[in-house]
């Protein structure tokens, strides 16, 4: 099969794969019978985890708003839980969650397809997660601009209200008594917090899964693409590991649970994660994560640029601090590894988590530009 055919596929064929549906598993079939019709060791990995992550952060903003608004009676018991919210979300930012450990879980899976060489090790791992989003009104195309200012007020937001709550207990054990302004500011605080609560109800309500044709089956087809590639017997590669992870749109949990399971092989492997690449400008990522800063591999960035400038790749050095990708768990663990995606004239993903996000949208020279780019970086790195 071609690149239009896999993709077409998965986008149009098998369409909306939500985290943990039937349609999330048909595509995960389909992924592991193209990996084993090239010969690979194909193997399919189960794990559990949430479904979505509106009720996780739903959670987060009730505890905010609740302890905002009990801060100015009960500080000494509202402050350590407003505290330990603000530290679970931001573990959960750093991809560590702790909370949705106990959330109610289903079943979802990775399906990896490794070229394997002689001594067992792996040198280069591909990423690229097959689940669609569910929808939600802060990616319409008309509010999605401000996308980047609204998500970094609703972190401020939950910090904010652990902060004020933690001030008004040092008064009230200082002076006796809560300061009003200060509980008149964490209410200020708290009531914003109400928006991206209001939002994640209706998500869940309201809002239905996208075709996920760019995000991310482009990324899915670009990697096969690849594979198909370096399974060829004239330029067969060995040392190669294909990943397609799923649930990474409720928290990058396929990611999580991959390097959980294979973190010891990969250890020393350049990873290599696609999202995004079938619309805009392709780009590859010196930096990302929704908290931290974290910096991709250097020698993997080193040899990206010197790809691109030899082959003259239309190919941009770009960072990328919105929401997590595959890449992302990787790198807050240490592991060497880099995203390549592609963005509008604005810096965002085209199509972002909306319903618009079908095939006719894809362009196909970008996700040719983008295995060809993958084939010469692939050829840089000194694979077992």
């Amino acid at each position: 099969m071609g690149i239009r055919e896999d993709l077409l596929k998965l986008a149009v064929e098998i369409g909306p794969r939500g985290a943990c549906t039937p349609a999330e598993g048909k595509a995960a079939r389909f992924i592991r019978n193209r990996f084993e019709d090239r010969g690979l060791k194909a193997v399919t990995e189960e794990f559990s985890c949430i479904s979505t992550y509106s009720y996780l952060y739903m959670i987060y903003f009730s505890i905010a708003i609740a302890c905002g608004c009990l801060s100015y009676w009960f500080p000494y018991y509202v402050a350590p839980v407003a505290l330990l919210g603000a530290v679970a979300f931001a573990l959960d930012l750093e991809t560590f969650p702790l909370l949705a450990r106990i959330l109610p879980h289903r079943l979802s899976r990775n399906v990896t397809g490794e070229i394997p060489s002689q001594s067992g090790k792996v040198g280069l791992v591909v990423v690229a997660h097959y689940d669609s989003a569910r929808s939600a009104l802060s990616f319409h195309p008309q509010l999605v601009k401000g996308f980047r200012s609204s998500f970094w007020m609703m972190i401020g937001g939950v910090f904010s209200v652990a902060a004020l709550t933690v001030a008004n207990l040092v008064v009230r054990a200082l002076g006796g008594q809560t300061n009003l302004w200060v509980w008149i500011a964490t209410l200020a605080v708290s009531g914003y917090l109400l928006v991206p609560l209001v939002l994640m109800v209706h998500r869940e309500i309201s809002m239905d899964y996208t075709p996920g044709a760019n995000d991310n089956a482009s990324g899915v087809v670009t990697m096969l693409a690849l594979m198909d590639k370096m399974s060829e017997p004239e330029s067969r590669t060995s040392g190669v590991m294909f990943v397609a992870t799923g649930a990474e749109e409720v928290g990058t949990v396929g990611m999580i649970e991959f390097l959980k399971a294979h973190g010891e092989r990969v250890k020393d492997a350049m990873i290599v994660n696609l999202d995004n690449l079938g619309t805009g400008h392709l780009c590859y990522i010196d930096r990302e994560g929704m908290l931290l800063r974290h910096r991709a591999d250097p020698v993997l960035l080193w040899l990206a640029g010197k790809v691109t400038e030899k082959k003259q790749f239309p190919i941009w050095r770009s960072g990328y601090r919105l929401l997590s990708t595959d890449a992302t768990p990787a790198l807050a663990r240490g592991y060497r590894a880099m995203s390549v995606m592609a963005f509008d004239d604005e810096g965002l993903l085209p199509n972002w988590h909306w319903e618009t996000d079908t095939v006719d949208k894809i362009d196909m020279e970008n996700l040719e530009i983008a295995r060809g780019f993958l084939w010469n970086l692939a050829r840089k790195i000194d694979l077992p």
